[in-house]
Formats: C-alpha cells, sequence, structure tokens
C-alpha cells in the first residue's frame, strides 16, 4: 500500500518539507507526494483539477481535503485511516486544492470529503499538519503515547 498526497502549488519552505521528512522516515508505508501547478485565477481549478485526476493512482481511495468535508477528531481519523490501511489492494489518496479549492469532477472522484477545519490554511502548512496527522493515526493504532 502506498500514501499518495497531491496537492496544487509548490513547497516553498524549507522548514516545512524537513518537518514533513520527519514525520515520513517514521510512517509504516511508503508515501509519494505529487505538486500540481497553480493556476492564477479561480478558471484554473478546471486545469489544475484535469491535472490531478492524471495523477491520481488508480484503485486508490480518494480523500479530498474540503472545507465542507466531515470533520474528524484524531481517534475518529485514525480509525477511518486503519480502516482503508485493512482493504486490500487499495491505495490512499489525499488531495489537497490550491487557492480556490478543486474543481467539481475532482470532487465527484472523492471517497471521502474531509475538512480540518473552517479556515483557510496556506498549502504548504497544511501539508504538514496532513502529514502529522497522518503519523499519529497511526501511533493511535499503536497505542503509542505520542497522542495523549
Amino acid at each position: 500500500m502506498t500514501i499518495t498526497i497531491i496537492s496544487v502549488g509548490k513547497m516553498k519552505q524549507n522548514t516545512y518539507q524537513k518537518e514533513i521528512e520527519s514525520y515520513v522516515k517514521q510512517l509504516p508505508y511508503p508515501v509519494e507526494f505529487i505538486e500540481i501547478s497553480d493556476e492564477p485565477t479561480k478558471e484554473g481549478v478546471v486545469k489544475e483539477g484535469k491535472a490531478i485526476l492524471k495523477r491520481m493512482p488508480k484503485n486508490s481511495n480518494v480523500i479530498v481535503m474540503a472545507i465542507k468535508g466531515r470533520m474528524m477528531d484524531s481517534i475518529e481519523f485514525s480509525t477511518y485511516l486503519n480502516e482503508l490501511v485493512l482493504m486490500p489492494n487499495k491505495d490512499i489518496c489525499f488531495v489537497i486544492g490550491g487557492s480556490y479549492g478543486l474543481s467539481d469532477e475532482v470532487m465527484r472522484c472523492a471517497t471521502h470529503k474531509l475538512s480540518f477545519s473552517k479556515m483557510t490554511f496556506p498549502h504548504q502548512l497544511f501539508k504538514l499538519m496532513l502529514v502529522e496527522q497522518i503519523y499519529r493515526a497511526f501511533k493511535i493504532m499503536e497505542n503509542h503515547p505520542y497522542h495523549k
């Protein structure tokens, strides 16, 4: 099983990248990062969406990060992620949209819509937050004291 994280926009903050790498090294599954070019206008969401769909792994559970998605606490997220991990022959793909969100076509491909907050975050920071929550979810599965 592989975890893929597709995000619109490029990582620019080396600090965030180092933190992400430190969590990824400790995960029990490989993580692949795919960055899609950020389009400058709202109409660009369609172009971003086509690029996302081309890179989305086949036969994967697709979780889109969306403000109107379901909110979970860390334990609920861990339980949900564990259910996905136990599915045979299925990868997991998280999708983080750009400043104008995700196209309708990408949203229709989603197995699940997940929200961390009603707030908007910079995609670089959000990528770090997502990776940390994935790491935390696996630590919860292990009954590790990381999650207190």
